[in-house]
């Protein structure tokens, strides 16, 4: 399958992801379940499944379970207490905000994960005029950070173009290679399949637009942080030490990536490099990152000026002291670099 990826096989990932994310539990009966919800199922969450199949999360007691949900619903969930966690990043930013009580604890990505493809015949943005785009979800953060793109590329992102809900990154390869859409936003592996298949890749939005990002990782209310704060301390740790080992152990990470994703060792080769570049190094972003992010709100309608620094809704105070217990910090107090 891996050396013969066909369109079908496409659809088949995400299936295949829920079922091995959720056997480990089979083999944890006594560890405590924390449910942790994410758009879709994608690469820049690749260290978070890394450290499940190794068993890090199983170290710190916790039994793991992801579960696909759109924004809105998400936010939604974690207020009711449903889930424990976000990992939504710049949308829950966004909510927060707006005065929804949560903040971003831990962070997975410090640049928008996120390529903008075409069909063969498309070359350039400009020729995406009265075409359809597939976006995952109207109004989230991939379609704000596609909007400055096609913006800064003389489009007007909300006269000329159409966009499609609902293409999260394996239905969109699907239609893209289809000829159902146009152009969509993906995010690995499957952009490098998309280039494998001969598909345009006209740019990673990470690099051509470095002033929108999302900052994915674990987003938690401020009250499970005020009341359980053990329980956060062990889901940081065991993300961090996921981080570090994905980061740090190529070989088995490259074979990860390969055999979950059920792509060629070549392929996933490329995605851990891609993986690399998005990742942030040791789990946090700058508040000027998150100003950013914040910024998007004015995208969205909301005219109004932020109430609060972005570092209101932050708390890395978790992160910073398990950083040091793990020998993660420089003498200077600036992180280390990792390799």
């Amino acid at each position: 399958m891996r050396d013969n990826f066909t369109t079908g096989s496409i659809a088949v990932l995400a299936i295949g992801w829920v079922f091995f994310l959720a056997a480990p539990s089979l083999s944890l009966a006594a560890a405590a379940k924390v449910r942790l919800a994410q758009p879709t199922l994608a690469v820049m969450y690749a260290p978070l499944y890394f450290g499940v199949q190794r068993k890090i999360f199983a170290a710190e007691n916790i039994d793991l379970e992801f579960m696909n949900m759109r924004t809105d619903l998400a936010i939604a969930a974690l207020k009711s207490e449903e889930i424990d966690y976000i990992a939504h990043g710049g949308a829950a930013l966004r909510a927060a905000a707006q005065g929804f009580p949560i903040k971003l604890v831990f962070a997975l990505d410090h640049k928008a994960p996120f390529w903008f493809v075409a069909r063969p015949e498309i070359k350039n943005a400009v020729e995406l005029k009265g075409k359809k785009i597939g976006v995952s979800f109207p109004g989230d953060t991939p379609q704000l950070i596609l909007k400055r793109y096609l913006r800064r590329q003389g489009i007007d992102p909300d006269r000329d173009v159409a966009y499609v809900g609902g293409q999260f990154s394996p239905t969109a390869l699907q239609n893209l290679l289809a000829g159902v859409l146009d152009a969509a936003v993906l995010a690995p592996p499957f952009n490098v399949l998309a280039e494998e298949k001969g598909l345009t890749i006209l740019t990673f939005l990470g690099q051509s637009v470095p002033d929108a990002t999302t900052s994915n990782g674990l987003v938690a209310t401020e009250q499970k942080i005020r009341l359980q704060a053990r329980d956060v301390t062990r889901m940081v740790r065991a993300s961090l030490k996921s981080l570090l080992a994905f980061r740090r152990e190529k070989t088995a990470a490259v074979q990860f990536l390969s055999t979950q994703f059920e792509i060629s060792h070549n392929t996933a080769a490329k995605v851990y490099l891609h993986a690399l570049d998005i990742l942030t190094p040791d789990g946090e972003i700058s508040e000027e990152k998150v100003r950013t992010i914040l910024g998007m709100l004015q995208e969205t309608g909301k005219k109004e000026p932020l109430p609060f620094q972005p570092k209101a809704i932050l708390d890395f105070s978790f992160l910073r002291q398990i950083r040091r217990e793990l020998g993660e910090t420089a003498p200077s107090g600036a992180p280390r670099k990792i390799p």
